[in-house]
């Protein structure tokens, strides 16, 4: 219940029972007889009389401070009547005692704000918002890169590094780390299985079975005993076929499993292992040294220059790896499949390729709070820090924080302002009403009493 809801009650209460208690109409008359019912009937009645007088009255004060109580105006409206100083007393207040410099920083330097901080980061989520802050502060930074100018401006860096990049020395270490032990596994491990599956593609199966045939009937000639025993041995050019396949099929499983075995194993597995490695490397060498490494690499390199689209490169893998956008190539590819498909209608959701810089902001927010926590000299400088930039922006801001209040409320008209105030303090006011009913039923009674004891002793 508010207390505008309880003093009304206070009141209206007060004045049934003022009218209930008359010693002329009270139905309490009958109980309350002889001389100690009619006293405490008439204070009873005193008690209650005085209470809606005062509940009346605090009632009229109330109202007065914002409107005209039964349309009396003879000094009433006090708000609306005293907006001038009661503006300047707000003004004062809050510029000398409320926002006053010095009573905010006694307050402000009696916290600890690095503590404050800590908690915060270990108690609140602090450290997984913080995180979220600083991805879309960079985030908002990166969207805004002009990324046609950065690769304008480095595309010719870029091109210039291509060309006086040292081939040569370059394709060593690449066919260095290719010959290694561990690369040359898995790329024969890769070279197997696709081996294989070309081998059992249909158009490949079909050429296979073209030149069994063509040997075949190559193999027999005229010879009709050639061909006996071929046909007695039922070795159809299926059958060689398939035959071919199971060999080929089990040599390269057994490679892949010999490749694929590691850590302990006997000595016939790694030294097959080794045997296929060591072919690889050697065939690689070999292949490298027949050719003119020098021309061939220059080759490549300005072949390589005239394809490279430098500008689009470096643009494209900012957008992408930076600035968190869709990989125009796959748009494109999407853009293709719907002009194929128009008559589909469906909903793509492209998954965004993650942006480099996030786990690296996420380490370094992680390693900087961490360190913050460890670190008491530190917490000391953030605390000082604080206070005294606190200190000197309310210092900065001191003479404007007044003018930004006096501005704010010349903006409220006369019935806005009213309407403010009330809202704000009128339910708190409404205590007064009911003070006022207690107070004046206590003097009321207590009057009745002194007024009881003259006549007492006047007799």
């Amino acid at each position: 219940m508010q207390n505008k809801t309880k003093a009304t009650a206070t009141l209206a209460a007060s004045a049934l029972l003022a009218v209930s208690t008359l010693p002329e109409i009270s139905p309490l008359r009958f109980i309350l007889s002889g001389a100690g019912g009619n006293f405490a009937l008439g204070l009873l009645n005193h008690g209650f009389l005085a209470a809606t007088i005062g509940g009346m009255a605090d009632w009229f004060g109330v109202t007065a401070l914002f409107r005209k109580p039964l349309g009396i105006g003879f000094h009433t409206e006090i708000l609306r009547r005293n907006r001038g100083r009661i503006m300047d007393a707000i003004v004062e207040f809050v510029g000398t005692d409320l926002l006053n410099t010095k009573n905010i920083m006694e307050t402000v330097r009696d916290e600890n704000t690095a503590q404050l901080l800590i908690d915060y980061f270990e108690q609140n989520n602090g450290r997984a918002k913080t995180k979220v802050l600083v991805r879309e502060v960079l985030n908002e930074l990166f969207s805004e890169l002009d990324t046609k100018k950065i690769s304008r401006d480095v595309a010719p860096i870029l091109e210039n590094e291509i060309k006086n990049l040292d081939a040569e020395k370059l394709f060593a270490a690449v066919i260095k780390v290719v010959t290694s032990d561990k690369h040359s596994r898995k790329i024969l491990i890769a070279l197997f299985d696709t081996g294989h599956k070309i081998l059992q593609s249909e158009h490949m199966q079909e050429e296979i079975l073209k030149k069994i045939t063509e040997l075949r009937e190559a193999y027999e000639g005229e010879s009709a005993g050639r061909a006996l025993v071929l046909s007695s041995m039922d070795l159809t050019d299926e059958k060689i076929l398939n035959i071919l396949n199971e060999t080929v099929d089990k040599k390269i499983n057994d490679a892949e499993k010999v490749l694929n075995m590691t850590g302990m194993v006997d000595s016939e597995t790694a030294r097959a292992a080794d045997e296929m490695i060591q072919t690889f490397g050697g065939f690689v060498k070999s292949a490298m040294g027949s050719l003119n490494t020098k021309k061939f690499l220059e080759d490549l390199k300005n072949l390589f220059l005239q394809k490279f689209d430098s500008e689009n490169f470096i643009k494209t893998w900012l957008d992408v790896n930076v600035k968190g956008e869709t990989d125009p190539k796959i748009l494109e590819k999407l853009r293709r499949q719907q002009a194929a498909n128009p008559n589909v209608s469906r909903i793509v959701e492209i998954e965004r390729k993650p942006v480099i810089w996030k786990d690296a902001a996420d380490f370094l927010v992680d390693a900087k709070i961490d360190e913050f926590i460890q670190n008491q000299e530190f917490q000391k400088k953030f605390d000082a820090m604080i206070k005294d930039f606190v200190e000197n922006l309310l210092e900065e801001y001191r003479g404007q924080i007044p003018l930004m209040i006096r501005e704010r409320l010349d903006k409220f008209s006369d019935d806005e302002l009213t309407e403010f105030v009330e809202g704000h303090v009128a339910d708190d006011l409404q205590m007064i009403r009911i003070n006022g009913s207690v107070c004046g039923a206590i003097v009321g009674m207590f009057l009745y009493l002194v007024a009881q004891v003259i006549e007492n002793f006047a007799r």
